[in-house]
């Protein structure tokens, strides 16, 4: 399986993993809310879009610990509608709704890379224990599957090869457009908690 890597992982290097699912997730399965780790291929996953598909291929790799650029993205209960804390690798691709996401690319729901969520609601950058691992998990085709409860996450189809597997019916962003549309949805947050603010010391807005 092909897997964004490091260019030590081309002279014997450890190959440092940018995308994928840490290994302890917990993912919607029909038979409830089950780790990453413990899938594998033939076993069942509720899809965002395409109800339960069974899992065709998945492969494991050790996270490294050193190198900030290559740390996970943590993400705080419920930041992203999720119960847990959660552990984002920083290009894997996350599904977010947004109304300014339809005015700048036409639909609600895109894909953008976790990195670009740094920042907002309290997501920042963290060393991953020691020994974590993350998992691919592959589909006959693309699809975007559930992660601690409200986390939407893009796995790949059979084509790993391709630089383009992301789901072809979700705006994918670059990090550039991801940036800009995660700023805009921070100032659009920070305005409307300054309205309510403001409402609540005219005595506008009941307690």
């Amino acid at each position: 399986m092909v897997w964004k890597a490091s260019a030590g992982s081309m002279t014997g290097a450890s190959p440092a993993i940018a995308e994928g699912i840490v290994s302890d997730t917990a993912i919607a399965t029909p038979q409830g809310w089950r780790p990453a780790a413990s899938l594998m291929p033939g076993d069942e996953v509720l899809t965002f879009d395409n109800g339960v598909r069974p899992l065709v291929g998945s492969a494991f790799h050790t996270l490294l610990p050193d190198g900030a650029g290559h740390w996970p993205m943590c993400v705080p209960p419920w930041a992203l509608d999720n119960r847990d804390e959660v552990l984002l690798l920083p290009e894997q691709k996350v599904l977010i709704e947004a109304d300014v996401a339809e005015e700048l690319f036409g639909e609600a729901f895109v894909l953008v890379p976790a990195q670009a969520l740094q920042g907002w609601r309290g997501i920042d950058r963290a060393r991953p224990p020691q020994g974590k691992a993350a998992v691919v998990l592959c589909f006959d085709e693309p699809q975007i599957i559930y992660a601690s409860r409200g986390v939407l996450l893009s796995c790949p189809g059979e084509g790993l090869a391709s630089p383009d597997w992301h789901d072809p019916g979700h705006q994918s962003c670059t990090l550039s457009q991801a940036r800009h549309l995660i700023a805009c949805i921070m100032a659009e947050e920070a305005g409307a908690a300054l309205l309510k603010a403001r409402q609540h010391a005219s005595g506008t807005l009941a307690p």
